[in-house]
């Protein structure tokens, strides 16, 4: 979400778009939300244009404790260009899974653009409702190398704050996804590698409502058709 968060916000020609995705795995921040399973998945943006403002959601098949459900993710924010290559931008996210428990969280985010390469910095005070505080940085970016084919990679760093149980020497957590594409328009291809480094603890843990059989690297195969 976080890479079309940037394309709609600081420079779309259209107010609507959308794209429905198939992925052989869903991975949020080097986690699998769907047990190592396939997922699919649609989302909605709608850009303000002129004004900045822009808003949209998205809803994936995924699994919590074991037990099939969707996911509701919406954001809203605010961007602005400061000159031909750079812009930033502000907004809130929300978070939700369907079932008794929904693991509800917001977030509030700011980022910087520089071309192709996008940074932002999350914080929520309360995440997966786990009552824990949490930061997320990441960085997300992609390099043309021809008319169809790019490269595409992410890092993210996240860290827990409360307190660490005796079972537990890290607060910290580093993912990482990179690969490459081929686009077709409307359609796009992505194969990749996902993993997660430097961390101790389960996933649960940091606050992620996931099984603990699930692994902590993959590949995985998307594709996307946007409209």
């Amino acid at each position: 979400m976080a890479v079309g968060i940037a394309c709609v916000a600081v420079g779309a020609h259209a107010q609507v778009s959308g794209n429905a995705t198939l992925l052989s795995d869903y991975r949020f921040r080097g986690v699998s939300l769907s047990d190592d399973k396939p997922a699919a998945q649609a989302s909605i943006n709608f850009d303000a244009l002129s004004s900045g403002w822009y808003a949209g959601g998205m809803l994936s098949s995924a699994r919590v404790e074991q037990k099939d459900v969707a996911q509701l993710l919406g954001y809203g924010g605010y961007a602005q260009r400061l000159g031909a290559d750079f812009s930033w931008e502000a907004g809130l996210t929300y978070s939700r899974f369907t079932g008794h428990d929904a693991y509800p969280y917001a977030e509030a985010y700011g980022g910087l653009a520089w071309k192709r390469l996008v940074a932002r910095l999350y914080y929520t005070p309360d995440y997966f409702n786990s009552g824990v505080p949490a930061w997320y940085l990441d960085l997300d970016g992609s390099q043309p190398l021809s008319t169809h084919w790019y490269l595409f990679g992410h890092v993210g760093w996240l860290r827990r704050n409360g307190e660490l149980s005796t079972d537990h020497t890290t607060r910290y957590r580093t993912d990482l996804h990179a690969g490459l594409g081929f686009t077709l328009k409307p359609f796009d291809f992505q194969l990749g590698w996902s993993g997660v480094l430097g961390s101790h603890g389960s996933s649960y843990f940091f606050g992620y409502p996931v099984d603990e059989s699930v692994s902590r690297d993959a590949w995985i195969a998307s594709l996307s058709y946007a409209w």
